[in-house]
């Protein structure tokens, strides 16, 4: 499971988080840290499966510095995440 939060420990705003299921339990949920984390706020995570890559792909919203204002549309490969 992917899921933005602004728990502590983050860099700033709203950061990406995962939590893997395993064994009936969700784990500790694991921040993706930067550049993917900025001091601004990331939103509406999709990870979409890349099975002919060795990565998947996230999807994102973001209102860090550098787009075209509000919350620009970012993706960056992930490490695949377990079936």
């Amino acid at each position: 499971m992917v899921f933005s939060s602004d728990r502590d420990g983050g860099l700033g705003g709203y950061d990406f988080y995962y939590s893997i299921y395993e064994n009936g339990q969700w784990g500790k949920p694991v921040n993706f840290g930067a550049p993917i984390n900025s001091a601004y706020d990331e939103f509406r995570a999709i990870a979409v499966k890349a099975a002919e890559y060795e990565n998947d792909v996230l999807i994102f919203s973001s209102n860090r510095p550098g787009g075209k204002g509000g919350f620009d549309i970012y993706f960056t490969g992930i490490d695949a995440m377990p079936d």
